[in-house]
């Protein structure tokens, strides 16, 4: 297995740079997931580590060697492209033979591999089909045994499960976090599915108009993102968001809401280093907002009473919908609740589970350490 360094890797498209100095260490072995929105760069990064794109500035290594002028044949690399790649006149077993007989491997040896993986991907029954003959999953499965008979330790997967069903869709991560780990190959991701890269990868990077918004393991990219774009592009539902104005008094300090000139303040706590009257604004996860009984103070913090405006229940779950100073907000609870539109509650949220951000830069601040069950947790950048 062979590490994988960017270092401030960027590509440049005539005048316009559309990957800005992205850096990052892919350990051997790891999952290593590149997330964002169309556009962000994302494919462009994986095609420069596979070398079907130059790389206009900075140095990737692989194994310790620069690669950057090295062919994609050098790479000691394997790829699953997001439309399979197959040769239509050729038979599934030709297809993942197709890179072996290249190589011209032994006859014996291509057998031997093309039997493992036909067993470990469950396609050893279409090995005499055209890919013209094969569900989206079936040919996902022969663009995947292609990669992994190559026996290549790097494999990058280029949004591959995006042709498929949602149903289909979770199985198959399923299936490829799995085989990625009884085979210890290293495996570079790109999806703009924030759920895939949370579910699927040791660490993700977050992207946005080319450049790197956070690396890390996803619970700490979902628990403290870096900042607002990131809050708000994580998570299903995403964070709720609204502008606030901050207010100091000791521990009672917290943010003040306007909402049609009136106003409400929710205390939480001892932020240092936020001016009084910063503009900040409030995040809230969905799941961290929870019923509370009209006059009962929630935990930390003050309740808000809302006006439902929307309601999905589905099944294990239901999502209520309202509006906090003219910003769409979602609550998730769990099991079925029977509330409608129009209806009247009070909500409330622990005060460590609420997040800042600078209303400029929109920075995450939560920068100073919190007490929690008395023991003190630095908040991650």
């Amino acid at each position: 297995m062979a590490e994988v360094e960017l270092r401030r890797i960027s590509k440049m498209y005539e005048q316009q740079k559309v990957v800005n100095e992205v850096s990052a260490v892919i350990e051997p072995g790891e999952f290593f997931v590149l997330v964002g929105p169309s556009g962000c760069g994302k494919s462009t990064t994986l095609r420069m580590i596979a070398g079907l794109e130059e790389i206009s500035g900075g140095d990737l290594l692989i194994g310790g060697k620069q690669m950057n002028h090295t062919p994609p044949s050098g790479r000691n690399i394997s790829m699953v492209f997001q439309n399979y790649a197959l040769y239509p006149h050729l038979t599934v077993k030709e297809n993942i033979l197709f890179g072996l007989q290249v190589r011209k491997v032994n006859k014996q040896e291509q057998i031997k591999r093309l039997n493992q993986v036909a067993e470990m991907l469950g396609i050893a029954h279409l090995l005499q089909r055209k890919p013209r003959e094969l569900s989206g999953g079936q040919r996902q499965r022969v663009a995947l045994g292609r990669a992994i008979v190559s026996q290549h330790p790097i494999c990058l997967m280029d949004e591959p499960l995006s042709n498929l069903d949602a149903k289909l869709r979770g199985h198959m991560r399923t299936e490829i976090r799995r085989l990625q780990q009884e085979l210890g190959i290293t495996m570079i991701y790109v999806t703009h599915d924030q759920v895939e890269a949370m579910t699927m990868g040791d660490r993700m990077m977050v992207l946005r108009d080319g450049e790197v918004q956070q690396v890390g393991r996803p619970l700490d990219v979902y628990n403290h993102p870096a900042n607002l774009f990131v809050a708000e592009f994580t998570g299903a539902p995403p964070m709720n968001t609204v502008q606030a104005v901050w207010r100091n008094n000791g521990d009672r300090s917290g943010v003040e809401l306007t909402d049609q000139g009136s106003t409400t303040f929710l205390p939480l706590g001892s932020f240092a280093g936020i001016k009084e009257g910063a503009h900040v604004v409030l995040g809230v996860r969905p799941e961290a907002l929870q019923p509370v009984e009209e006059g009962q103070k929630a935990p930390g913090s003050g309740a808000l009473a809302i006006k439902v405006q929307g309601v999905e229940i589905l099944g294990s779950e239901t999502i209520v919908e309202f509006t906090v100073s003219g910003k769409l907000w979602k609550a998730k609870w769990n099991g079925q609740w029977t509330c409608k539109r129009g209806d009247i509650l009070h909500v409330g949220f622990h005060a460590e589970q609420a997040r800042l951000f600078d209303g400029n830069t929109g920075k995450n601040l939560a920068n100073v350490a919190v007490q929690e069950k008395g023991e003190i947790r630095e908040c991650v950048q």
